[in-house]
C-alpha cells in the first residue's frame, strides 16, 4: 500500500469538488491475521449507537451475530482489508470484507457472491480523511461489497458517495450495495 507523504495533504470530495485538508501522515498497510483483536475494536468502534442512547455492552463483540465480522479474520478466502496507521505505527482506523454466507449471513448479506464491508475510525481520528481514504483504497481492490449502517448514522453519506445504494431496509437498518465492475 502507499504511505502518505509528511505534512498536509488534499483530496477532492467526489460530491462537491470541495477540497478540504487531510492528515498527511497516516500510512495504510494490508490487514492481517495478526490484527484480529483490532478488528474486534473496531467491529465495538463501528456500531452505531444513537445521541442519548447508552453504549452497548461490550459483551455483545462475543456474540455470533457479531463476531463473525472479527474472529478468524486473514484465515478465510475473502478476507482482505486495510489498516489505516499513525507514525508510530499505533492503528487508528480499519476496513475489511469477509465473505459471510447464508449459512451465517452478515447484518449487510446481500448473497454469497458479495463480500460484506465493515469499517470504522477510533473517534480521535474520525473527520480527517481516514475513513474516506480506507473505503477509496478498499472500494479499488473489492469494487462490489455490500454493508449494513443505521440511516441515522452520518457515514450513510460517505457510503453513498462512493456508490452504495439502499437494496434493502428494516427498521432504521439499511443493506447498502455497491455494485462496481468486478
Amino acid at each position: 500500500m502507499r504511505s502518505s507523504a509528511a505534512g498536509i495533504a488534499e483530496f477532492r470530495s467526489a460530491r462537491s469538488g470541495y477540497r478540504r485538508p487531510v492528515v498527511g501522515t497516516t500510512a495504510l498497510r494490508a490487514a492481517t491475521n495478526a490484527d484480529e483483536s483490532f478488528l474486534r475494536e473496531m467491529v465495538y468502534a463501528a456500531l452505531f449507537v444513537p445521541e442519548g442512547q447508552p453504549p452497548f455492552a461490550r459483551e455483545v463483540l462475543d456474540q455470533p451475530d457479531i463476531s463473525h465480522y472479527y474472529r478468524g479474520f486473514g484465515h478465510g478466502a475473502g478476507d482482505i482489508g486495510l489498516i489505516a496507521h499513525i507514525p508510530s505505527r499505533e492503528p487508528v482506523g480499519a476496513a475489511w470484507v469477509r465473505q459471510l454466507t447464508g449459512d451465517d449471513p452478515g447484518y449487510g448479506y446481500v448473497d454469497d457472491d458479495t463480500p460484506e464491508l465493515t469499517i470504522a475510525v477510533l473517534v480521535t481520528h474520525r473527520a480527517k480523511g481516514v475513513g474516506t481514504r480506507l473505503l477509496a483504497e478498499l472500494c479499488r481492490a473489492v469494487p462490489r461489497c455490500s454493508l449494513s449502517v443505521d440511516q441515522r448514522n452520518p457515514a450513510r453519506h460517505l457510503y453513498e458517495r462512493f456508490g452504495f445504494t439502499v437494496v434493502a431496509f428494516d427498521g432504521n437498518s439499511l443493506t447498502m450495495l455497491r455494485a462496481g465492475q468486478v
